[in-house]
């Protein structure tokens, strides 16, 4: 298998990115708020207070991986990320993402911990953290709307030490 890479996030992207966001799998998941458009996808790649990664395999951009509320006086930043393209998913790819991410955000960025939220029913994601070394901290009650449904969110993170002394599967 081909490595993942991380590379900016683009223009270019965008097109793909609405694709994604328009998809009812993906879209639930990573909450929007709203009806995504092209420009309101551009507008947010052109964002500086994010460090926003398309995730590509094989020179194709399956996913993103977006560091942002970037503390750096605390050195803490959230984390998330999604693999847009389903034929892309349970091969490994996320993980391997979200692992250079991490390295990413901890060397670049000189963070301590990172964290995330994730819907309780999000199984696959919340398999995939622990399985990067994740840590569950606490539960936000009734946090995200899923479907119009409240559903509790899964607070989640990593300090730099658990990262840097956590084996690579």
């Amino acid at each position: 298998m081909s490595p993942v890479e991380l590379r900016p996030l683009e223009a270019a992207h965008a097109e793909t990115m609405l694709r994604w966001m328009l998809d009812p799998d993906v879209a639930e998941n990573v909450g929007l708020r709203s009806t995504p458009t092209l420009a309101r996808t551009l507008d947010w790649i052109a964002k500086d207070s994010v460090d926003a990664r398309a995730i590509c395999h094989d020179g194709l951009h399956i996913g993103n991986v977006v560091l942002d509320q970037l503390d750096t006086h605390l050195q803490t930043a959230r984390i998330s990320i999604y693999l847009g393209e389903s034929s892309a998913r349970g091969k490994g790819l996320a993980a391997e993402a979200l692992r250079l991410a991490l390295a990413h955000g901890f060397t670049q960025h000189h963070l301590h911990r990172i964290w995330l939220t994730v819907h309780e029913r999000n199984a696959a994601a919340l398999a995939l953290y622990e399985r990067v070394g994740f840590q569950r901290e606490g539960v936000l009650r009734e946090d995200f709307l899923l479907l119009g449904e409240r559903v509790n969110a899964i607070l989640m993170s990593i300090l730099r030490r658990e990262f840097e002394a956590a084996p690579i599967p």
